[in-house]
């Protein structure tokens, strides 16, 4: 019955995607996240406890919610709410909107279109800088926003069945939202986000290392996907993030990574993989092909794994 919840949530995705609204549930999150926090600050201070007591009400609220409605609505319901849990089609377009504009040589459209989805400075990259770019945001994000929330739902679905599903998928999405309200390092979060980045890393570990596993899998080049993987594992100040994107370098064949400019400074990261390090449209258009089967072989892998624990 698992399979019917995954079913209906990648099916609604496929056909719906993410409808970018002030109601959809993550949203919603985010506006409750920010008014947790404005209450925590005020009776806690910025410390480590009042982040850890704002994280504890919303990720605990959250996913005993979800829980109780998997109880009430079986795998059917589990499989609506695994799809407001995952991104796909969104991660898609968005990658689909700068390659538009690159086939047409706009590259100032093209920049515009990636700067919807990176924080580094778009302003004055050229085809290459572009393609870069969105190569590693879908590398990256095909963790946080799609197999992530495949790997705690099947891990739910284990030991609670349709509940434990439901409750997977929002306890991994609410812990990572957090983490892009609050998981930055800086005065501000250092302190009050620092469960809620730690707690980030500790969900996307293994789910990371298994994207990996399966882009090598869907890639036909299995080896030096997962040479390259391995091999820059450690190439990115995320525990997990170089998993995905050194894992895309080494199935293209192409080098990502290297300095990249932000809009407060320059990262010197190191460069990801030994291909080609001229980039075109079209290997952003292979890498979306890349991300698709990836998530589909993620879906079997994790399956055979968990089913193998059962």
């Amino acid at each position: 019955m698992l399979w019917l919840t995954f079913l209906i949530a990648f099916g609604l995705d496929a056909l719906l995607g993410d409808p970018h609204s002030k109601w959809h549930p993550v949203a919603l999150f985010g506006t409750l996240a920010a008014k947790t926090e404005t209450t925590c600050r005020e009776y806690f201070g910025n410390t480590v406890f009042a982040g850890a007591l704002g994280w504890f009400l919303l990720v605990g609220g959250c996913t005993a919610a979800a829980w109780l409605a998997g109880m009430l609505t079986g795998y059917i319901g589990a499989g609506v709410i695994l799809y407001c849990c995952i991104a796909l089609r969104s991660l898609i377009d968005h990658v689909l909107a700068i390659i538009h504009p690159l086939e047409k040589g706009d590259l100032p459209s093209a920049r515009r279109a990636l700067g919807m989805v990176v924080s580094r400075d778009t302003s004055a990259l050229d085809e290459s800088g572009i393609v870069r770019g969105g190569v590693e945001s879908l590398g990256e994000n095909l963790i946080d926003a799609v197999n992530s929330a495949v790997f705690w739902a099947m891990l739910g679905d284990v030991f609670f069945g349709a509940p434990g599903a439901a409750a997977g998928a929002v306890l991994l999405r609410t812990i990572n939202t957090l983490d892009a309200c609050w998981g930055y390092r800086n005065p501000r979060y250092l302190k009050f986000g620092k469960i809620a980045a730690r707690t980030d890393d500790f969900m996307h570990w293994l789910p990371a290392r298994l994207t990996a596993l399966a882009v090598a899998l869907a890639s036909g080049h299995f080896l030096r996907t997962l040479r390259t993987a391995w091999k820059h594992r450690h190439d990115h100040p995320s525990p997990n993030s170089c998993w995905g994107m050194a894992a895309f370098a080494g199935a293209l064949g192409i080098r990502l990574g290297g300095p990249t400019i932000y809009h407060d400074g320059t990262e010197e990261y190191p460069y990801w993989g030994d291909g080609r390090a001229v980039l075109k449209a079209d290997d952003l258009r292979q890498a979306i092909y890349l991300g698709i089967l990836s998530a589909a072989v993620f879906l079997v892998l994790s399956g055979f794994l968990i089913f193998c624990v059962k």
